[in-house]
């Protein structure tokens, strides 16, 4: 699963270059705890806001950067709730969850990322916070589905994102079961593009699994608490994970 990642501000620049987007309007500082329900920033078809998603094959997807919160609300959902965001969905059912089907079809889109975070269960009873990335540094991105959500009387209007994933490959494995689904740059616009009916097999050709490349290392349990930010939520550290016996034990010296 992916429940935090991060974004610098430098990736995020060299994101809108790469897809020759223009600054958008908003800002964009440094974060790394980014949590579900926080503001992000999406790559997305320029228009499909307004049911204008269908590219043919001949051209090249257009593209446009904004904002949108990061948990899926369904569009048929009668109202807004705080609890239990969509912040993942699973690529494998995709196509037979109603949140997920017609966002598929039409709304697919990219979530930059600089890298993000897993917990790995630790045989002492805790969990592990490692920071996942590429082992050259680089920004790259997450599949996602967006979908629009209006208010009973269309006094809302509110876009919103979840990250696709994947069963882990490789030395991720024993970091966690799942992973997010990491879009290549050659199969950027494989991605975008609209399908309706969907593509049934369009993870199968996809052009690299990305998990390869990629590296970890263990992070404070700073990073733990969504609201706690900054670099030092990426920093290696060695910390030790106490069972909540020890926990307990260390508390009642004071």
């Amino acid at each position: 699963m992916c429940g935090r990642y991060a974004l610098t501000q430098e990736h995020h620049n060299i994101m809108l270059d790469d897809f020759g987007s223009s600054a958008p309007e908003f800002a964009v500082p440094s974060r790394y705890n980014i949590a579900p329900t926080a503001p992000v920033m999406v790559i997305r078809v320029k228009g499909s806001d307004q049911d204008q998603a269908m590219v043919s094959d001949d051209r090249a997807v257009e593209k446009e950067a904004c904002l949108m919160r990061w948990g899926l609300v369904p569009g048929w959902a009668k109202e807004l709730r705080a609890d239990s965001p969509l912040f993942n969905a699973r690529s494998e059912t995709i196509l037979h969850k109603p949140a997920f089907r017609s966002p598929f079809r039409r709304r697919k889109c990219l979530v930059p990322a600089s890298g993000y975070y897993e917990w790995q269960k630790s045989s002492l009873g805790g969990k592990i916070p490692h920071y996942i990335q590429l082992k050259d540094r680089s920004a790259f991105v997450f599949a996602g589905i967006w979908e629009i959500w209006m208010g009973p009387a269309g006094e809302d209007w509110l876009e919103t994102v979840t990250i696709l994933t994947k069963k882990s490959t490789g030395y991720l494995s024993h970091i966690h079961s799942r992973s997010p689904v990491i879009i290549h740059p050659s199969d950027y616009d494989l991605w975008l593009r609209a399908q309706d009916p969907p593509d049934r097999d369009i993870f199968k050709k996809l052009n690299k699994d990305l998990d390869h490349d990629l590296m970890s290392h263990q992070v404070s349990s700073f990073v733990s608490n969504a609201r706690n930010d900054g670099a030092v939520c990426i920093e290696p550290t060695s910390e030790t994970v106490m069972t909540k016996k020890e926990k307990t034990n260390q508390f009642s010296l004071f």
